[in-house]
């Protein structure tokens, strides 16, 4: 028998029904009562039964769902045996199916790989079975969509895919759908049916395959109730309905139960042939059920039994989505709503109203839930404000594990197999988590392998047998320097020998089957005690108080492993290429989720209105009812489009599919109207102005709607509140301290802030814990510590506090090593000089090739091309083309062999930058012959070292003396002068210093006077005292000091050149820049053949022989105080070193800024919003940076 129980949401349908079981339950013992909810209800539902039943116990009553249901028959009937494949495996299954299909899925087959598709996909195929849509149902819907050509493609490939599916796992699984199946033919053999009394309660409607189910149940039981939701002014029997109605899936349930049980009738014989059809049978049934005792139950009081004594949420039951015309006049407060500006802020103001429900109206946390129109943008929002206002939730929310440190391990592993050890898979693999090496050796090992360029399986399954190289040794080095580097190498072999025998049974198998891949994998986390460090990071939660993360590290494994063994046993002994294993387990993970349950008994449950099944609840909140959300956007992006579900339901072929997304709009209404009918005193509504991007969003239609059932209903904005009613916990007050404290740092903040930052601080500053939940969180300590810590970063400003003398010393040393970059850059920021130099900071090496090496490269080989000249005494000015290029070629070859571990040799992009070096070091020697041709100077020294000018006070520089003049404190310069040229006569040898830049760099009198560019006067001071000591007594003459940029430079010009024409625009374009003795004998010896501009250095002539103003000269006399200023610049930074000058002093010069391209931007700390931060303005130009040179030399 069939009998329903019909009554409004809050009615009492659920506790009548529970107190009748039990009653009949007592006086009928012989009977098993069954009571079927959905899984989130079942253990509420036995709570409920346990409480109400007189010897507070289930005897012969069980609550179950059902998928319990079916256990419980299986288990009965021996037909537990067979292996169920969860969504999880059918995703396996499907992405394999797909691919073996190939291109016979013309529509899907394409967009298989593509991330999230698989679950559109598997969406489908799990509503065909749940709607128990066959073969022929689906060649009738092919049939059917013949005029929409794209439609038709897709149920081609869906038929296909479908097929093949169920075919591929015939034998070996069944789908979770299909359990019901195999229910449905295990009821008539279960004893636990038979003659049984059952009831489901809880549902809003069913699928066509628990129809089926239901009516197996009605064949073997002595009766099956149904409770729905109705309002009492609702026929339930109506023949017919519209979807729009509220409760049309209440009719629509009624109606495809009585067919049910009218095809049983007749299949059992009760109705003979020939009897009532269905709707005349129908008319009788309901007449006979409906007026008699143990018959249908009508609950029909006008104010369900939940609200009684709350008229205004009674209203609203009676009202909402209904076509009266009623209003609400009364004065109530039992429905508020409320906006906020952003999701964030909605999230406060219900944590502060439920705060208040707690601790001034006396609720339990567990008689307030939350739901949301969209969860997944309020679940983490919530998870935070909770926190902050120390309210104990449940999210009703199942969490994915694809960044779970196991998975992280797995996918990594796969990937150094795929790529062949590949820099990002095999350290992403050692930081997973679950490898055995600490977080400084797998730093150190990085350095190592990044720095020297080790790349691709052989060089990992090769020992490492290099040195670690030079920047990374330490900087103070003692006599075991060498065994404690060789000690490091073997560390590192050690640990590239544990990871290459980590992976060696998954590259073994790569080319093997599913099977073998899975054993490989199985056993290589067996070999790492995978399951023992997943059981120490639960626990590790469990002290840290984190359940939900214990129970993830609790459950991960288990599924990881069902996953591989699902493989292993879908996919057997086929051939599987490791990419293609490797897709199919990342759909597998991204199925994985975990579910929780509440952990504390006194908790606000957050959920949404179609999943969270709430009870007994006193307050309900429902955010972000927003437009978007409510009606929640179902349609768009699936396999069949909301326009193809249309199409097919106009078609009417008898296929029943999902509801339409029109349909399940209308369906949402009754879920709204079902849980703002839950809470019996309070009712909150809220929305937000702003989304998450920022962008405006409006408020749902649900607000309209309600605000036109109650007369005078207006929306509050709660965060407008006076400081008193937003202050209600020390939690959430910090964020307000620290903001009202930054207002009055800045001295924007009005008198009556002041007066609530003045109690805010006072109240924060004297807290003490005042429960055991303050003490755990330790707002213990949360007195005057914390209280100064809010204020330093409120006022915090930038002072400048240098280094203690002694803690300088220790740094640096009372002897201190320097070089003019060195120097040059204490110049540019003394902080990141002390970042530098002082604590050894620098950016990881990497084996790559970049601006700084084509200098070194530039560099090496001019140093062997000039010296190999020198060194034969060959003259420049007889220097063969053929000749050159000789010398050239062997210098260059030498270098790219030797240089960094052969990098110009590892690649092709590095073998084309040596062509491109030996192009432009080609044109260089051709140029720099041409200069030298042009005037009298030859080349001396290449690549000079300061040491070998001896001790000369130039570069060895006393800093402090004592009262005796010994030496307290002292400098040594160190450095390399790229070239020195020479020319002498009787009386004078004439100096030129030349360094070799690979940018293009120009001399600034400017940039020297601020200490930025001392390195050409520096290098001529060095050059004029080596000159002096082999002089003979000769006077030595600063001639010029020069920059020459190393390039191939292109010229502009017209497409018919001559190419001698273009060699000279070439050689213009190289032309040196610098400074130069502006005495015309010296200039004629630099370049003595002037006509007009020279192409060699930076001179011109006016027609009447003046030198031009664009020229870059310099008197001797001003070239001396030049000298004199940088000396006197050297010595002032090096005390200044010495003395701990730490300073963030960063410049901006024209277009040139210190942080522009500083290694230290993250470090220190500069902002100059901050107070006390700020750039050096330096605006001399070269004119004003001369005269002051003059005055202060």
């Amino acid at each position: 028998m069939l009998r329903f129980c019909f009554g409004a949401s809050g009615s009492g349908k659920s506790t009548g029904l529970i107190k009748e079981i039990i009653d009949r339950s007592l006086t009928d013992v012989g009977t098993d009562y069954l009571l079927i909810v959905p899984d989130q209800f079942t253990m509420q539902t036995q709570k409920d039964v346990v409480r109400m039943h007189p010897s507070h116990a289930i005897m012969n009553i069980d609550v179950l769902s059902f998928g319990r249901l079916s256990h419980r028959v299986f288990e009965e009937t021996s037909k537990s045996s067979f292996s169920v494949l969860d969504d999880a495996g059918k995703s396996l299954v499907l992405r394999r199916v797909a691919d073996i299909l190939g291109d016979r899925l013309k529509v899907i087959g394409k967009n298989m790989h593509k991330p999230g598709y698989i679950d559109e996909v598997k969406s489908t195929i799990s509503e065909f079975m749940q709607y128990g849509i066959s073969d022929d149902a689906l060649a009738t819907l092919e049939n059917e969509s013949g005029k929409k050509a794209a439609l038709n493609s897709k149920i081609k490939d869906l038929r296909l895919l479908y097929s093949e599916f169920l075919r591929y796992i015939q034998g070996k699984f069944i789908t979770t759908e299909e359990t019901l199946d195999i229910l449905c033919k295990a009821i008539p053999n279960s004893s636990l049916l038979k003659d049984s009394v059952i009831v489901f309660d809880g549902f809003t409607g069913f699928t066509p395959i628990q129809y089926r189910v239901i009516k197996e149940l009605m064949r073997v039981s002595k009766e099956v109730c149904v409770s729905l939701t109705i309002g009492p002014e609702e026929n339930p029997y109506a023949p017919s309905y519209e979807e729009q109605e509220l409760f049309m899936l209440t009719k629509k349930t009624v109606l495809d139960l009585e067919k049910a049980e009218y095809s049983l009738l007749k299949e059992t014989s009760v109705i003979a042939a020939g009897g009532p059809d269905f709707e005349a049978w129908r008319n009788i049934r309901n007449a006979e059920m409906s007026g008699k005792e143990g018959g249908d139950i009508f609950i029909k009081d006008k104010e369900v039994k939940r609200l009684e004594g709350n008229p205004a949420l009674a209203f609203l039951e009676q009202n909402l989505f209904r076509y009266n015309s009623g209003k609400y006049t009364d004065k109530q407060d039992s429905i508020q709503l409320f906006e906020a500006q952003t999701l964030e802020e909605e999230v406060r103001q219900t944590m502060i109203k439920i705060r208040s429900l707690v601790t001034a109206k006396g609720y339990a946390y567990r008689d307030i839930a939350v739901v949301c129109g969209n969860l997944g943008s309020y679940a983490n929002l919530i998870k935070r404000a909770a926190a902050k206002f120390d309210i104990p939730v449940y999210i009703d929310q199942n969490t994915g594990l694809m960044l779970n440190p196991f998975i992280e391990y797995i996918t990594s592993a796969i990937n150094i197999v795929i790529s062949g050890y590949r820099y990002e898979d095999v350290f992403h693999y050692m930081r997973s988590g679950m490898t055995d090496f600490s977080k400084e050796d797998t730093d150190l090992l990085e350095n190592y392998v990044r720095a020297l360029g080790i790349k691709g399986r052989s060089a990992w399954e090769d020992r490492f047998m290099r040195r670690m190289p030079a920047r990374f040794s330490q900087r103070n080095q003692s006599e075991d320097t060498e065994t404690k580097e060789l000690e490091l190498v073997e560390k590192l072999e050690g640990m590239r020998a544990l990871i290459s025998a980590q992976l060696k049974p998954l590259f073994d198998a790569k080319e093997g089957t599913a099977v073998e891949i899975t054993d490989a994998l199985l056993k290589m986390i067996e070999e790492n005690a995978c399951s023992e460090k997943l059981l120490r990071y639960k626990e590790k939660f469990e002290k840290l108080g984190d359940i939900a993360k214990a129970k993830e590290y609790d459950q991960v494994y288990g599924k990881v492993i069902d996953i591989l063994m699902q493989i292993s046993a879908l996919i057997g002994e086929d051939k599987l290429d490791i990419r293609e294993y490797k897709d199919i387990l990342s759909v597998g993970f991204g199925d994985i989720e975990v579910g929780t349950i509440p952990q504390d008994v006194d908790r606000v449950i957050v959920g949404d209105i179609e999943r969270t099944r709430l009870r007994e609840i006193r307050a309900l909140f429902f955010m972000g009812v927003n437009d978007g959300s409510i009606p929640s956007s179902t349609g768009g992006g699936g396999i069949l489009s909301d326009m193809d579900r249309q199409f097919l339901l106009e078609l009417d072929t008898g296929v029943e599919l999902a509801p339409t997304p029109r349909q399940q709009m209308y369906i949402q209404r009754l879920y709204l109207y079902m849980n703002l009918t839950k809470p019996t005193d309070k009712l909150y509504l809220s929305f937000s102005e702003l989304d998450n991007d920022g962008k405006s969003v409006r408020p749902a239609y649900l607000i309209s709607k309600i605000m036109s059932l109650y007369e005078g209903m207006e929306t509050d904005r709660p965060e407008d509140a006076p400081f008193e009613e937003q202050t209600s916990c020390i939690g959430d007050s910090l964020g307000n301290l620290a903001e009202l404290m930054r207002e009055y740092s800045l001295g924007i903040l009005g008198d009556r802030k002041k007066t609530e930052l003045s109690t805010l601080y006072e109240v924060v500053k004297n807290k003490k814990a005042e429960s055991e939940s303050d003490k755990d969180s330790g707002m213990e300590n949360m007195s005057e510590g914390f209280v100064q810590k809010l204020t330093e970063a409120a006022f915090k400003h930038y002072e400048d506090r240098p280094l203690a003398k002694n803690i300088a010393l220790a740094l640096y040393g009372a002897n201190l090593e320097n070089s003019v970059s060195r120097l040059e850059k204490f110049a540019s920021c003394c902080y990141a000089h002390f970042l530098r130099y002082g604590l050894g900071l620098s950016e990881r090496e990497e084996f790559d090739f970049d601006s700084s090496d084509l200098g070194k490269v530039f560099h090496e080989v001019l140093e062997k091309y000039t010296g190999e000249i020198i060194r034969q005494n060959i003259s420049w000015k007889d220097l063969s083309k053929e000749e050159s290029d000789k010398i050239l070629n062997q210098a260059l070859t030498e270098c790219i062999d030797a240089y960094g571990e052969t990098i110009l040799l590892s690649n092709a992009r590095n073998e084309y930058m040596a062509e491109r070096i030996k192009r432009i070091l080609t044109r260089t020697v051709d140029t720099l012959k041409y200069q030298i041709s042009k005037g009298n100077f030859e080349p001396a020294h290449v690549e000079m070292d300061f040491r070998e000018a001896g001790k000369i006070e130039e570069i060895n520089i006393a800093l402090t003396e004592d009262e005796k003049h010994n030496i307290i404190e002292s400098m040594n310069l160190h450095g390399r002068i790229d070239r020195i040229d020479l020319c002498e006569d009787s009386d004078h040898v004439y100096v030129k210093v030349i360094d070799f830049k690979s940018g293009g760099k120009k001399m600034s009198l400017a940039s020297l006077y601020y200490g930025l560019q001392l390195q050409l006067v520096l290098y001529m001071n060095v050059a004029k005292a080596v000159a002096s000591k082999k002089s003979g007594g000769k006077e030595v003459v600063p001639a010029a000091i020069l920059y020459y940029h190393v390039e191939d430079p292109m010229v502009k010009g017209s497409a018919d050149l001559q190419p001698d024409v273009i060699n000279q625009e070439i050689i213009k374009e190289l032309k040196t820049t610098g400074l130069v003795n502006e005495n015309r004998e010296i200039i004629n010896m630099l370049d003595g053949s002037i006509n007009g501009a020279s192409d060699v250095i930076p001179v011109g002539f006016t027609k009447s022989g003046d030198i031009t103003a664009a020229s870059s000269t310099v008197t001797s006399e001003d070239y001396s105080a030049i000298s004199r200023f940088v000396d006197k610049k050297i010595r002032e930074f090096g005390k200044n070193i010495l003395n701990g000058d730490i300073k963030v002093n960063p410049y901006e010069m024209n277009n040139r800024d210190a942080c522009k391209y500083c290694s230290y931007k993250g470090i220190c700390g500069f902002d100059d919003k901050i107070p006390g931060y700020s750039k050096r303005e330096l605006d001399l130009d070269d004119k004003d940076a001369m005269e002051r040179i003059r005055n202060e030399s």
